[in-house]
Parts: structure tokens; C-alpha cells; sequence
């Protein structure tokens, strides 16, 4: 009996593995959004942007503060360097506070947004998983 119960135990102990799954995406802590001054990322092969915030995963609100001299921003998540995750999304504000009735919703790198003149990206806002 003692022998059928330690040969079930090893059965059983081989047969479960702990390992995490490869269909699960890495979480990252941060996305890099470029900031450009004026409708800057709009321009075909956009120049460096003016700064690049990096908006933490954590879901909370983060203002952004980049030094302009046009009248509105844009802003870009470059696509040659970061791509979001499968169900990571961010919100941009033309508020710092992420309250905002202006915003956009960015689901996927590579495209440029910008609220147009006089409003500037003033923060953001992370939500699902990242």
C-alpha cells in the first residue's frame, strides 16, 4: 500500500510543472511616448521629438512637461523601438491631471496624435495590462 501511495506521489509530482507559459507578454515598467512641438510627428519621417516621457505602467496619472514653441504638440510612440503590448492601452490628456474631456485613446505604436491648436499634451494615463 505504502509503495502504490509513493509512486502516485512521483506520478504526480513529475506531471506538474511550474513553469510560466510562453504565450504570456513581458510587463514593462514604462512606455517611451516622444513628444513633438507643434503637429511635428505628422510629418512624414518625423525629426527627434522635443523630449520623450516615459508613462509608467502603475495606471497612474502622469503629467507631462515638455518644453514647446509651437502653439499644440503631438506626440508618437515610435514603433522602430517599442512596441505595446497585446491589451496595454494609453489615454493622452490635454489636462495634468488625466481628467480631461479632450482625450486620445492610443491602442497601438507608430501613430501620431495631437489635439491641434491651442491644446498641448499635458499628461497620461496607462490602463490594461502592459
Amino acid at each position: 500500500m505504502q509503495a502504490k501511495f509513493v509512486i502516485s506521489l512521483l506520478i504526480a509530482a513529475t506531471s506538474v510543472s511550474a513553469a510560466p507559459s510562453q504565450n504570456l507578454a513581458p510587463r514593462v515598467a514604462a512606455i517611451p511616448v516622444g513628444i513633438y512641438s507643434g503637429p511635428g510627428c505628422n510629418t512624414g519621417t518625423p525629426a527627434l521629438p522635443a523630449s520623450t516621457s516615459y508613462v509608467p505602467t502603475d495606471g497612474s496619472c502622469f503629467p507631462i512637461s515638455a518644453r514647446l514653441t509651437g502653439t499644440t504638440s503631438s506626440a508618437l510612440i515610435d514603433s522602430t523601438t517599442f512596441t505595446l503590448p497585446p491589451g496595454c492601452f494609453i489615454t493622452l490628456y490635454s489636462d495634468s491631471t488625466c481628467s480631461s474631456v479632450n482625450s486620445i485613446f492610443v491602442n497601438t505604436a507608430g501613430q501620431c496624435f495631437t489635439f491641434g491648436t491651442p491644446k498641448f499634451i499635458s499628461s497620461a494615463r496607462t490602463s490594461g495590462t502592459c
